[in-house]
């Protein structure tokens, strides 16, 4: 039931309810189209009518206004025209029409929409029940889609937003009305992009689906970055978590998120200068076990090659340059081969790693393999890697992995002459 003002859709869901349809379907998506009259030849129908009714509204006096009809493109030589009837009772036979007819809606109560007007004034007498007719024609060749219709009652106008005195008189209302009707029509649409504009600034709710992608602006306002490895829900859910990170980046848990979005690795990030601290012998250190010299080059006299013990003198140099200038401004980051799986996955690493870094570091990136390195690659849980076990096949032609036995002959002996 219609309030007094406000509109309603036709379709709801994939179904177009209290329609009677004459040579008509629907189709899977939901839209409306001529069936095929002959599928030897693939052509459709050239005639065809529905009946839709009767909704209704709450009161006598409410006016239905406006009928617009969403539908893609008409193809050449395809045609629709709208009609509409108003009446007191709900009753089938208050709306009498002809589906094989030329004109199946000549009863003198149908009122006429310009054919081909897909957004229409109804200028039916005000009622409590509204029907709505449909005459759909082609050549045959082509099929027109209609995607929805809505209604409008309650003439909600731009009349509204002039002075009263504009509206005092009824013998002209009317006719004001239908005028600022045309501009509605054209500034409409304007009107309800306005009303939706905050869904556009919501990451789960922009559109996605029109060239370029909405997502595609909110993340270039961002400047973050959309992966084409990304499905639609992964492209949202991150972007929406854009602001978050931003409030990461320069630090190891950012840059440790951002590898993780971008090329799907579980890095662990170090910083040999976190753990560069200055000892002192027998009080935080043990001579030969957490004991280091300052790196350096060699500089001045130095015994057995260029200096004679108790004879040579050390040079005054610019000395006190940094303590721990190797190690500061320096991270290393750790992933696993095994997770390299997708082309180009180490260059995806590399240039999220220069993006990200911040700008006064450097760092070395150490891909770990199924390997250990004593020294080098050999830390349990960290970047010792054991491969899998070669096949029982392989085992027995590998020599040395045959494990010896009492009947194990490692050669035969040489016959005695």
């Amino acid at each position: 039931m219609a309030a007094d003002t406000g509109f309603f859709h036709l379709r709801v869901g994939n179904e177009w309810p209290t329609f009677a349809l004459h040579d008509v379907e629907i189709t899977p998506d939901g839209a409306l189209r001529l069936v095929i009259a002959d599928p030897n030849t693939n052509t459709f129908a050239e005639h065809a009518v529905f009946r839709a009714g009767p909704y209704e509204a709450e009161s006598a006096e409410t006016a239905w206004y406006r009928i617009q009809v969403f539908t893609d493109l008409f193809p050449a030589g395809t045609h629709v025209q709208l009609f509409t009837l108003t009446s007191d009772s709900p009753a089938q036979s208050e709306a009498p029409y002809t589906p094989a007819a030329d004109q199946p809606f000549a009863e003198p109560d149908w009122q006429p929409i310009p054919r081909d007007q897909l957004d229409g004034l109804v200028s039916s007498a005000a009622a409590p029940y509204l029907w709505i007719g449909g005459l759909v024609q082609s050549d045959g060749q082509s099929s027109p889609v209609l995607r929805q219709m809505r209604v409008t009652y309650g003439r909600d106008t731009y009349l509204a937003f002039l002075p009263s005195v504009y509206g005092r008189d009824e013998e002209h209302r009317d006719f004001l009305e239908r005028i600022l009707s045309l501009h509605e029509s054209v500034l409409g649409d304007l009107g309800d992009r306005i009303e939706t504009l905050p869904r556009l600034f919501d990451p789960f709710a922009a559109p996605s689906g029109m060239h370029p992608s909405w997502l595609s602006w909110l993340a270039g306002w961002l400047a973050f970055d959309l992966s084409e490895r990304w499905t639609d829900a992964q492209a949202r859910e991150n972007l929406a978590k854009a602001f978050e990170l931003y409030g990461l980046r320069g630090t190891v848990e950012g840059l440790r998120r951002y590898l993780k979005l971008y090329a799907n690795v579980e890095a662990r990030i170090e910083e040999p200068g976190r753990h560069a601290t200055l000892w002192a012998l027998g009080e935080t250190s043990t001579l030969g076990f957490t004991t280091v010299l300052a790196p350096g080059p060699a500089e001045g006299a130095v015994v057995g090659t260029s200096a004679t013990l108790d004879q040579s003198h050390l040079a005054a140099g610019d000395f006190g340059g940094a303590l721990f200038d190797d190690v500061a401004h320096r991270f290393c980051v750790h992933v696993y081969c095994a997770e390299l799986t997708e082309p180009g996955s180490l260059d995806t690493v590399r240039a999220v790693l220069e993006r990200e870094k911040p700008a006064h570091t450097e760092y070395h990136l150490c891909v770990i393999e199924p390997r250990m390195r004593v020294g080098a690659q050999a830390r349990v849980g960290i970047d010792a890697v054991v491969a899998q076990g070669l096949s029982p096949m392989q085992t027995g032609m590998v020599l040395g992995l045959s494990p010896l036995a009492a009947e194990s002959v490692l050669c035969l002996a040489a016959e005695e002459p």
